[in-house]
């Protein structure tokens, strides 16, 4: 008890101690960031970086352009924000609604996939540079995996559950179920997806997740994703997670000190907008 203690008071004093430096040598003074500042890329250590609705610090997020842009800068996995249309397509875009990224108003879910591919994406970095993009779907998205060898982590956003199986279908005919990766804050998805396939990798975001939340992980078989912000807040699940060989993963990490910080208390994977492999 006192040595877990111990090491969340560590933890607070190191996101106390490094938060002003991370901002000045590596926060929002440079839209990208090289992964040769972190300390634990140079090592066995390396984590794995995700880059974030594609590499959203310079192309529009969750674009076709934008998963280009992370193949071409090298990253393994991107990830994607998934929907269902009102007819059981799978569309890739972050919010409930298209007003946020579209010239065109309403919830997702209200719209049929030929409507949908009536509006254009108006915003996001790199905008000005793209006459007409439209709301991808995910086999388009995935057909860049095809091209590019890039992988796909799949965030289950407002989905109609009874479209599971095609997205599981749809992993398999690409063949990408043995390395793809299904995460959501759902975990209603989640369990029904683990139904579907026992063998994907399936990872729970989480806020600040607890010890119970770990447990439920282990008893389905999931990774762990959390906010690395939270750290201080749940570092005894982060520990217990690791001490018991669950994935952990942590999100959206855009400064190097702080990924090394997370590496250090067990994350395989980074989720990042500016990190460069």
């Amino acid at each position: 008890m006192k040595k877990k203690k111990l090491l969340k008071a560590l933890a607070v004093l190191l996101v106390l101690a490094l938060a002003v430096v991370g901002i000045i040598f590596a926060g929002d003074l440079f839209s990208t960031l090289p992964s040769a500042l972190m300390i634990s890329s140079h090592f066995e250590s390396a984590p794995t970086l995700v880059a974030h609705r594609g590499l959203s610090s310079i192309y529009p997020q969750n674009t076709i352009a934008a998963f280009e842009g992370a193949a071409k800068y090298g990253f393994e996995y991107y990830e994607l924000d998934v929907h269902t249309t009102k007819d059981g397509e799978w569309v890739v875009i972050h919010d409930d609604t298209v007003d946020a990224m579209t010239n065109g108003s309403g919830e997702v879910e209200s719209f049929t996939l030929e409507e949908i591919r009536k509006l254009s994406i108006d915003g996001g970095n790199g905008i000005e540079n793209y006459e007409k993009l439209l709301v991808p779907t995910l086999s388009e998205s995935l057909d860049v995996c095809k091209e590019t060898g890039i992988l796909p982590v799949i965030e289950l956003k407002k989905c109609d559950v009874q479209y599971l199986p095609d997205l599981v279908e749809l992993l398999d005919e690409y063949g990408l179920a043995e390395e793809a990766k299904i995460i959501s804050f759902d975990k209603g998805y989640l369990e029904q997806y683990r139904k579907l396939d026992g063998d994907i990798d399936i990872l729970y975001l989480a806020n600040d997740p607890s010890v119970e939340d770990i447990d439920w992980c282990i008893e389905n078989s999931f990774g762990i994703n959390f906010n690395n912000g939270n750290l201080y807040k749940c570092l005894d699940a982060i520990s217990y997670a690791k001490e018991k060989g669950v994935t952990i993963a942590a999100w959206t990490v855009d400064n190097t000190i702080f990924a090394d910080i997370m590496v250090l208390f067990g994350a395989e994977y980074i989720t990042t907008n500016k990190i460069l492999p």
